[in-house]
């Protein structure tokens, strides 16, 4: 049940009727069985393991507390971090570790071999995982409490909005909005529906759009025209900003409707002006979680070592974000170059900012904006392509000198609705770019006459009504 589906509209109104519909204290029950619904609507084997894994935290969490003084915590708490991370370890990596591993024990003759399992991924393993992770971490830290209701600690890890796909939510950010009170309030539930529908667009008219030639070009990357490789190569990062952020947006939108505030996944990311920079505006509930769980205690732990420890943190903290996007060595090969960079970027800034002073700041500012954006974009050929070799054909022919004639034939024959896609996104990036220097775009569109405001929603829903079935699931569900 996909959020740009109708049925999916249907359920969205059963539920926000039926929460404002009883008493305060039942409305977190609600929004349980609801969520419930939604993932048995997904798979009725998902909903199962998705309450075992919920009920057995929740107990977890509530021992570990319990234990804080003992002297057998660290134990209990490295068990529980150890079986949730063991779980997605299992579902997600074991196919690809067996087969590096059998490969590798073949070389040596080793007579050992892995058994191939047919094992399924679990729908949003890898959000609720790592917010689970998080929460352990809190309690064993002292730094939060466990959370006896177990409604409450559920809605934390199973809340429909951002199950499939996060944000990856804090513990210390998320349960104190379930205890207040949550009243009807038109103003908050307009503005998550106006949210909605702009992560809705985002998706559906822009990123649905833009999927045909990336999609295409790296499904069929042998027989696809070398001279679009280059029109693929920006869109690309097009594409996924907007089919994330897009269900981003969505996510958020629907929270409102239900009195919570989720992290924003995205800062305009496009206006960073440099890798580093990027990462605290892109996927910032994964960068930020990845920054305090393993950068920040790892510099701590080996803080010795100065500058290597940072270095080292660097590549061990991108190394999971990369491998926590599938488990294939494309990830591994994005998280590393992501490393790279940054480490140039942290060894180089006093040299980079001697540099920059003999420019124009403006001059400066484009032009650091533009290199973060193509690394951005060459770091996704791994991220899109289906395996290294792939990744090396559409590099090596990214760069070589198209044909012109051949070029303007692929660019003349793409569908209309491609380019529209691209002048929609163009128009929002220039709302961005307002947004970066301080202006808020959300209040003067909301001083406009009521007349234009609501022919801008009508064409929206024109539009989006018009490519709902041009579209494919969002990108990162399969993470």
């Amino acid at each position: 049940m996909l959020f740009n589906s109708f049925h999916f509209l249907v359920f969205l109104t059963a539920s926000s009727v039926a929460f404002y519909s009883v008493a305060e204290r039942y409305k977190q029950l609600v929004i349980f069985l609801f969520s419930v619904v939604f993932i048995a609507a997904i798979s009725s084997k998902l909903v199962i393991f998705t309450l075992i894994f919920t009920i057995l935290n929740y107990i977890l969490g509530i021992f570990l507390e319990k234990k804080l003084h003992s002297p057998y915590r660290l134990l209990i708490f490295r068990l529980s971090v150890m079986a949730n991370a063991g779980l997605l370890v299992f579902f997600k990596y074991y196919g690809f570790l067996a087969d590096n591993l059998n490969s590798l024990f073949g070389g040596f003759n080793a007579g050992l071999s892995f058994p191939h399992l047919n094992v399924l991924l679990p729908v949003g393993i890898s959000y609720y995982t790592f917010q689970v992770i998080g929460y352990l971490v809190r309690i064993n830290r002292a730094a939060g409490l466990a959370e006896h209701n177990f409604i409450h600690f559920a809605n934390y890890l199973i809340f429909f909005p951002k199950f499939i796909s996060g944000p990856i939510e804090r513990s210390q950010r998320f349960f104190p909005q379930l205890n207040k009170k949550t009243t009807f309030v038109p103003d908050e539930i307009s503005k998550g529906l106006r949210l909605f529908l702009l992560g809705m667009f985002k998706k559906v008219v822009i990123a649905n759009n833009l999927a045909g030639p990336v999609v295409a070009a790296y499904d069929h990357i042998n027989t696809f025209p070398q001279g679009a490789f280059v029109f693929v190569f920006i869109i690309q990062a097009i594409h996924l900003y907007c089919d994330f952020s897009g269900y981003t947006d969505m996510a958020l939108g629907m929270a409102r409707i239900f009195g919570i505030k989720l992290t924003d996944n995205f800062n305009r990311p496009f206006l960073a002006c440099s890798v580093s920079e990027f990462w605290r505006r892109w996927h910032i509930s994964l960068s930020s979680w990845c920054n305090d769980f393993v950068f920040l205690p790892f510099i701590i732990q080996y803080r010795r070592l100065g500058n290597v420890a940072n270095v080292a943190g660097i590549f061990l903290t991108f190394f999971i974000i990369g491998v926590w996007h599938g488990a294939n060595w494309t990830f591994v090969v994005l998280g590393l170059l992501q490393g790279v960079a940054i480490s140039a970027e942290f060894a180089s800034k006093r040299k980079r900012v001697m540099f920059a002073q003999k420019f124009n700041p403006q001059l400066v500012v484009l032009l650091s904006r533009i290199y973060t954006f193509l690394f951005f974009c060459f770091t996704l050929v791994f991220f899109n392509a289906r395996n290294m070799s792939d990744a090396w054909y559409f590099i090596s022919h990214l760069f070589v000198l198209p044909d012109l004639s051949q070029l303007s034939t692929v660019l003349i024959e793409l569908p209309a609705r491609v380019y529209m896609a691209v002048c929609f996104y163009l128009i929002l990036f220039v709302f961005e770019l307002y947004q970066e220097n301080g202006a808020d775009t959300g209040w003067l569109f909301q001083r406009m006459p009521r007349l234009v405001r609501w022919a801008g929603y009508y064409i929206m829903l024109a539009f989006i009504f018009f490519y709902s079935s041009a579209g494919d699931t969002f990108i990162y569900l399969k993470f």
